[in-house]
């Protein structure tokens, strides 16, 4: 008889197997960067207050269960496949408790204010005494001085902040000057990804030098890598580029089907050659107006024209189906609702369901690294607050179940 092939897979090593993080952490960047590293394998201990833990469990929408205690929709979003442990940091148990975590710790997560660590007295220079090996991964507005310094670090910031800053919230399509923010967390999202490269990059060279180091992040930097064309095409040009529009290239946007708006994406003239002969008009390529992509987009109106008059006799898959034929990248617009019924997201797993008790049954987004040899990551519960308090204190510090019951009694855990 064939062995069970899930029992197979799930035996095979992720590539965080045995690598030990504590996340102190709340909201969006911390949690989602500590999540991708459980999902790859690490043991994730999430440190959390006593009284409420991550302000995102209790952060709208949110549904009460039957005890009481309120659950928050978006802390099923970045907490899966973690631990909770809940610790007073303000007092000195419980301090010297994360201290000796940290001890046992590869790396540490936290997405406080800046200082916020230090003053508590565990901060990065306070960690590597005890454990020199220890990367720290910080997550901020706008970075900590003493990796890189700001004017801004000691300014409150969300993701908000970062996109605002960066010049993002001018780059979306609107009808006035009034700015837009992007409607999602992509500062904090991508304050996260960079989080975990840092950390992945630290945890690589700790292997050859025996040592960690310090990860600093900003929310502001991360959005700013994102608004890059638009920097450097200020820099040659210094000329803010239009909203909503590709600053070097036409026709790239949205484009308006019989039944809907598709995308075109031409960038490189090998790919106009074969839009046009797509569209019906093989002369184009010649006409002085649209001799490359900065012409095409100083005369867009023109060349909006063809496409118009071509789209208007296609429905979106009919257009769609030309170009990708013709060898253009194109698309259908989805909204989120397509999302769910799309064959790709399905194929590539991208929609991970917790089973939840308070919410029932929800989706969230999947993890997008995909690796051979290394099965899908758990659609793990996130944790009740505390509730590997004893089972994390007995295993890494080796407490006994009545020295874990005083501290209890002493409300440090």
């Amino acid at each position: 008889m064939n062995a069970d092939p899930r029992k197979a897979q799930n035996s095979i090593s992720r590539p965080l197997d045995g690598v030990r993080v504590l996340a102190v952490e709340n909201f969006i960047a911390g949690p989602f960067a500590s999540m991708w590293l459980a999902d790859s394998g690490a043991e994730v201990v999430k440190v959390e207050s006593r009284e409420g833990g991550d302000y995102s469990r209790s952060t709208s929408p949110v549904r009460t269960a039957d005890d009481g205690t309120v659950h928050g929709l978006s802390f099923l979003r970045s907490n899966r496949n973690k631990k909770s442990v809940t610790l007073d940091l303000k007092r000195p148990e419980g301090k010297q408790i994360f201290i000796e975590l940290a001890r046992e710790a590869d790396i540490v997560v936290e997405n406080l204010r800046p200082g916020v660590m230090d003053r508590l007295g565990i901060g990065y220079d306070a960690l590597r005494e005890q454990n020199p090996r220890l990367i720290y991964v910080a997550i901020s507005g706008f970075g900590h001085t003493d990796v890189k310094a700001s004017p801004y670090t000691d300014y409150p910031a969300f993701d908000i902040v970062g996109q605002a800053m960066s010049g993002l919230m001018y780059r979306p399509e609107r009808r006035d000057d009034r700015p837009t923010y992007l409607g999602f967390s992509m500062a904090d999202l991508q304050g996260g990804i960079l989080a975990v490269q840092g950390a992945l990059l630290a945890l690589y060279q700790r292997e050859r030098t025996g040592l960690g180091k310090k990860v600093d992040i900003s929310l502001y930097d991360a959005s700013l890598i994102q608004n890059e064309i638009s920097v450097a095409m200020y820099s040659a040009f210094r000329k803010p580029t239009p909203p909503g529009v590709h600053a070097v290239t036409a026709p790239f946007g949205t484009y308006r089907a019989r039944d809907g708006y598709i995308v075109i994406a031409v960038l490189g003239e090998h790919i106009w050659k074969r839009f046009c002969q797509v569209i019906g008009k093989p002369e184009l390529p010649d006409d002085p107006r649209f001799v490359d992509g900065i012409s095409r987009r100083a005369n867009s109106d023109a060349l909006n024209a063809h496409i118009d008059t071509w789209l208007g006799t296609l429905t979106r898959a009919e257009a769609v189906d030309a170009l990708r034929a013709g060898g253009v990248p194109a698309s259908v617009v989805n909204d989120v609702a397509d999302v769910f019924d799309c064959p790709h997201i399905a194929a590539r797993e991208m929609l991970m369901t917790l089973d939840d008790p308070v919410w029932g049954p929800i989706q969230v987004a999947g993890n997008p690294i995909k690796m051979s040899d290394v099965p899908e990551p758990e659609a793990g519960l996130p944790p009740r607050l505390g509730q590997h308090t004893d089972t994390v204190l007995a295993a890494w510090l080796r407490m006994n179940a009545a020295e874990i019951e005083a501290l209890r009694m002493q409300e440090v855990i």
